[in-house]
C-alpha cells in the first residue's frame, strides 16, 4: 500500500492531486470561477461605511472569516484600530489581501499596502480584489516567500485543499512536489520599495522566526513598524522547531506583546496555544 501510495505520488502533479483529493472543495471552487467569469461579485459591508466588492472564492474562502471566526474579527478589528493616514503596511502571507485593502480604506488616499505571498493563485485573486475595489494603484502586489534569505526557496502547493496556500515542506515530501519560489525579506522590501513600513501583518505559517530575522534592520529603525503576529506554535513544533525562538526574536528587537485585543499577554500564554495572535509594539529603542 505505501508503494502504491508513493508511486502515486510520484507520478501524478501535485496540482492534479490537490484537485483529486478534495473533490467537493474543487468543484466548489470551479463553481466560484465560473461565476466570477460570468460576471457574478459578492458585495459586502466589512464595517460601516466600507464595502467590499469581491470574487466568489475570495469571499467564501477568505474575507467571511471576519464574521464567522471570532479570534479572526478580534485581530482584524484591532488592526483596523490601529490605521491611520498615510500607513504603509507590509502584508505578509497576504493571501486574499483583506489587511491590505483595510490599510488603504482607513489609511486614506495615501496609504500603501505591499502585499507578499508565494502562491501564484493568491497573487491572481489580489489582483483581482484590488481591480474590483479601485486599489490598483496604491497596492502592490510581490509573488514570492520572506524569510531571513534572497535565495530561492522550495516551497510546497497545498492548492484547493487550503484556497490556495503555499507552505514550507516537511519531511515526507519528496523533491518532484516543491515548487521553487522567489524569496525575499523584510530588510530587502524596504530597501527596494525605499519606505519604511509604519505597519507589518506576518502570517507565514509557522516561518515568523525568519521573517523577523530577515527584518533587524526595518524592526530597529527610529520609527518601527507596528507588528500584527499570527504565531503558528503547532506548526513549528511539528517542524522539530521551537515557539520561543520568534518571542526571543521580539524581545531583542526592543518589542513588547500583547493580545489582539490590546490587553498585555505573557509568554506562556502564548507558547500554550497551538495558534496565537499577537500585536507587538515597539517599547524601547
Amino acid at each position: 500500500m505505501v508503494t502504491i501510495k508513493r508511486i502515486a505520488r510520484f507520478s501524478t502533479p501535485r496540482s492534479l492531486r490537490n484537485w483529486l483529493r478534495a473533490p467537493t472543495k474543487s468543484a466548489a471552487w470551479a463553481w466560484d470561477e465560473t461565476k466570477y467569469a460570468l460576471r457574478s461579485r459578492h458585495i459586502f459591508e466589512v464595517s460601516p461605511g466600507w464595502r467590499l466588492v469581491c470574487h466568489p472564492a475570495a469571499y467564501r474562502l477568505a474575507y467571511s472569516a471576519q464574521f464567522a471566526d471570532s479570534d479572526q474579527v478580534s485581530e482584524f478589528d484591532g488592526f483596523i484600530g490601529t490605521c491611520r493616514p498615510g500607513m504603509v503596511l507590509f502584508d505578509i502571507g497576504a493571501h486574499f489581501g483583506i489587511f491590505s485593502l483595510a490599510a488603504l480604506h482607513y489609511g486614506g488616499p495615501n496609504a500603501k499596502a505591499i502585499a507578499v505571498d508565494p502562491s501564484p493563485t493568491a497573487c491572481r485573486i489580489m489582483r483581482i480584489q484590488a481591480k474590483l475595489n479601485h486599489a490598483v494603484n496604491r497596492l502592490q502586489i510581490v509573488q514570492a516567500s520572506v524569510g531571513d534569505q534572497t535565495s530561492p526557496q522550495e516551497m510546497v502547493a497545498v492548492g484547493v485543499i487550503a484556497a490556495g496556500y503555499f507552505l514550507a515542506p516537511g519531511e515526507d515530501h519528496d523533491s518532484h512536489e516543491l515548487t521553487r519560489t522567489q524569496a525575499t525579506t523584510l530588510d530587502e522590501l524596504a530597501e527596494k520599495c525605499d519606505t519604511i513600513p509604519t505597519h507589518v501583518k506576518i502570517d507565514v505559517e509557522g516561518s515568523e522566526a525568519a521573517v523577523l530575522r530577515g527584518g533587524r534592520r526595518v524592526l530597529s529603525s527610529p520609527e518601527a513598524p507596528l507588528l500584527f503576529i499570527e504565531l503558528h506554535n503547532q506548526i513549528v513544533c511539528e517542524r522539530n522547531g521551537d515557539p520561543m525562538e520568534t518571542l526571543l526574536q521580539l524581545k531583542s528587537a526592543g518589542y513588547q506583546t500583547f493580545s489582539a485585543d490590546g490587553r498585555p499577554i505573557d509568554k506562556p500564554q502564548i507558547l500554550n496555544s497551538p495558534l496565537m495572535r499577537i500585536i507587538a509594539r515597539k517599547t524601547s529603542s
